[in-house]
C-alpha cells in the first residue's frame, strides 16, 4: 500500500501519515489508520484501551501525577490518555514503556482463506471499505426522501458520512475511534452505512430500536436468513426496497432498505435501481 492510499482511506493527510510512521502525531490519527493496515493495540482489543492503561498503572503502584513526572508531561495529559486514549503518540509510547508494554501495535490475525464475508467470531476480518462513488449512488437514490437526523453507525473512512445531503443533521459512530454504535441510545430519523458484516444481525436489531428508516449495503445472503427475517418481523419491520447497483469487482451486488411502516412507502425506481414493494411482513417475501 502507498502512503497516499492509506492516508486517503483513513481520511488523513500524507504528512500526517509520515509523522505517524516516525512515531509522532495524534493517537486519534493513528487509530484511524489501524483498520486499513490490519493492526490493533497490543494490550487490548476494544474501546477500553485507555481505562486499561489506568488499571496497569495502578497495578504498578503509580499515581497519575507520578506517571506524569516520569515521562515529563502534565497530569491532565495522563487523565485524557486514560479516559479515551486522547493525546500524542509520543506520550503513549513513553507510557507503554513505563508500564512494561514493549510494543504498541500488533497485527490482526490473517484470514485462513480469501473472501469478503468474515468468520462470525472474528469481526476484524470484515473491514471492507465502501468506495466513495458507490456510497454516493446509494445516497443519491434516497436523497429526496431523507430528512432530520442521519446516523452513520460505521463511519470508517467516511464514504457515506462525508456525502450526506447538507439539509440533514449528521452523526457517526466508529468502533476504532471509540464510538460504539451498539452503545448509541439517541433516536434518529435515518441510519445508513455499509455495516461490519460479522455484526449485521446485532447492528440491525439495535438499529430497529433507534429509527424507522434503515439502509444497509450488504450481500443478500447475509440478511435473508430465517433468523434475521424473524428479527425484522418481531420488531414490526420488513424489507421495503431492494436497490440493485453495479458495484466494483469482488463486491456484493445488493443494497437493502428497511422501513417500520411498509405499505405504500416504497416506490418503483427506474434505470440502475429497482424498487420492490411489500405490503406486509418479511414472511411473504
Amino acid at each position: 500500500m502507498t502512503q497516499a492510499s492509506v492516508a486517503s482511506a483513513a481520511g488523513i493527510s500524507i504528512p500526517t501519515l509520515r509523522n505517524l510512521e516516525q512515531g509522532k502525531g495524534s493517537i486519534g490519527s493513528l487509530s484511524r489508520t489501524l483498520p486499513y493496515l490490519q493492526l490493533r493495540w497490543s494490550w487490548l482489543r476494544d474501546t477500553d484501551a485507555g481505562p486499561d492503561l489506568a488499571r496497569r498503572r495502578r497495578m504498578r503502584g503509580l499515581s497519575q501525577r507520578a506517571l506524569a513526572e516520569k515521562i515529563g508531561c502534565s497530569r491532565p495529559t495522563i487523565i485524557a490518555l486514560e479516559r479515551d486514549l486522547t493525546g500524542r503518540v509520543e506520550t503513549l509510547l513513553r507510557v507503554l514503556s513505563i508500564l512494561g508494554i514493549r510494543q504498541a501495535l500488533r497485527p490482526e490475525s490473517a484470514p485462513t482463506k480469501p473472501g469478503l464475508v468474515p468468520a462470525t467470531n472474528d469481526p476484524a476480518r470484515d473491514l471492507v471499505m465502501t468506495p466513495p462513488d458507490l456510497a454516493a449512488r446509494i445516497i443519491a437514490h434516497f436523497a429526496d426522501r431523507m430528512s432530520g437526523h442521519v446516523l452513520d453507525p460505521a463511519r470508517g473512512a467516511g464514504a457515506f458520512y462525508d456525502q450526506y445531503p447538507d439539509h440533514v443533521e449528521r452523526s457517526w459512530c466508529e468502533l476504532a475511534l471509540g464510538r460504539d454504535f451498539l452503545a448509541w441510545s439517541d433516536p434518529v430519523d435515518w441510519i445508513r452505512t455499509n455495516p461490519p458484516w460479522s455484526k449485521i444481525r446485532s447492528f440491525t436489531r439495535h438499529a430497529m430500536t433507534l429509527c424507522e428508516h434503515i439502509v444497509w449495503l450488504v450481500p443478500i445472503v447475509n440478511i435473508t436468513t430465517k433468523a434475521r427475517l424473524r428479527d425484522l418481523a418481531e420488531h414490526g419491520y420488513g424489507i421495503a426496497e431492494l436497490v440493485l447497483l453495479d458495484t466494483p469487482r469482488g463486491w456484493p451486488q445488493s443494497g437493502f432498505r428497511w422501513w417500520r411502516r411498509i405499505c405504500g412507502v416504497a416506490t418503483p425506481a427506474t434505470g440502475a435501481c429497482r424498487g420492490l414493494r411489500f405490503d406486509a411482513t418479511p414472511r411473504q417475501i
